[in-house]
């Protein structure tokens, strides 16, 4: 069993200077595990493409066409799937 088996969100927060953190969280928005990402910019093009690549080296995939939204809080949040 994966550690992100029950993943079914990914949101990225800016932490200021152009640095990001890359969260995974279940149902009920519990964090499940998170991680800062080794990349510096905006969010797209910059930062987007390189969250989408971590993913697939956690075993997730985004879900939809169109995926990333922003939420309440300001962050880009987006459906997952594990891949399998």
């Amino acid at each position: 069993m994966s550690r992100f088996d029950t993943a079914r969100w990914a949101v990225v927060e800016e932490s200021g200077d152009g640095r990001w953190r890359l969260s995974i969280r279940d149902e009920a928005d519990d964090e499940l595990g998170a991680l800062g990402l080794g990349v510096e910019g905006v969010w797209d093009p910059d930062v987007e493409a390189h969250v989408a690549f971590v993913l697939v080296q956690l075993g997730l995939t985004l879900r939809g066409a169109r995926p990333w939204h922003e939420d309440e809080l300001g962050d880009q949040r987006a459906p997952v799937l594990p891949l399998g």
